[in-house]
């Protein structure tokens, strides 16, 4: 009888122990995804309530959002105009994503489009080398980007950004995927050097945290330019919104690796400095 009342008192205090480490435990992140499509694909299998819905179930409060066409991004915009933070996509169909950087009707209307000045930045577009960040129609695009003190959200190599930013000193990018491939050596020079660059780090999951340990060279990277890192999941297929929570946790593994504070920067309180303190309000709840 002794027995089973001790066993019965070390499990009533091994529960209460166990329900006090859970309350004490931080809570998940909120995050702002700075790399979301939502493409026409999509829009016959998701509606756009039902994409806030999935992002609301990530703990996602911000999504900056582009899509080919832009009438994705207004359909998410016009549902949660708190919530969606618009970015304009050269591409008005997939045509475009060959020979955009060189079409004066691409071109023209990226500045026509521009003009209703809901958009904070242009972009993603992708820019396979330095030539295609030369043309004239790249550097109007830049142009615009400073008058307008908006960001180009590029998808390319280190060699582009180099070439965006000697068009214009005050040029912000955010660097799509850290530049996707690109060791953390390379982004580190990259970040060093220019002070208006920040990335996202969607697709880069696997290699900040292989196998969920987080790299040291990422940590010392991430670590170094805190206040330059977001994250992001890119859903730019349709099948990506299906596994979205998923793409979010895979973010989520190596934040936790993080001190606290260098985790909210990237998580959330980078894309609002950027983007604006406007979107700053939900996060504070």
């Amino acid at each position: 009888m002794k027995i089973r009342v001790r066993a019965a008192l070390f499990l009533a205090a091994l529960f209460s122990f166990s329900a006090g480490l859970s309350v004490a435990a931080p809570k998940p992140l909120p995050l702002f995804d700075t790399h979301v499509h939502y493409s026409r694909d999509a829009w016959g299998v998701f509606a756009p309530a039902q994409i806030l819905k999935i992002l609301a179930a990530a703990g996602v409060k911000r999504a900056l959002v582009s899509s080919t066409p832009d009438e994705g991004t207004l359909k998410l915009h016009r549902a949660a105009p708190g919530r969606i933070v618009p970015i304009l996509r050269p591409y008005r169909t997939r045509a475009d994503v060959s020979g955009w950087t060189r079409s004066q009707e691409v071109f023209e209307y990226l500045s026509k489009r521009i003009g209703r000045g809901i958009y904070k930045g242009i972009g993603e577009f992708h820019i396979l080398d330095e030539a295609g960040a030369n043309t004239p129609q790249i550097k109007g695009l830049v142009r615009i980007a400073v008058r307008r003190n908006i960001v180009l959200q590029v998808h390319s190599g280190a060699g582009p950004v180099r070439a965006l930013f000697a068009h214009h000193p005050k040029l912000k990018i955010l660097w799509a995927h850290a530049g996707m491939s690109e060791p953390p050596e390379v982004v580190g020079r990259a970040m060093d050097k220019y002070k208006n660059l920040w990335a996202d780090v969607s697709f880069r999951a696997g290699d900040i945290a292989p196998g969920g340990k987080l790299d040291p060279a990422w940590r010392a990277l991430l670590m170094r330019h805190s206040d330059r890192f977001f994250c992001g999941t890119d859903t730019y297929i349709t099948e990506r919104w299906s596994f979205y929570g998923d793409l979010v946790a895979e973010h989520r593994v190596w934040l936790r690796q993080l001190p606290r504070e260098v985790a909210e920067k990237i998580a959330y309180r980078n894309a609002v400095r950027l983007f604006g303190r406007g979107y700053a309000a939900e996060f504070s709840e």
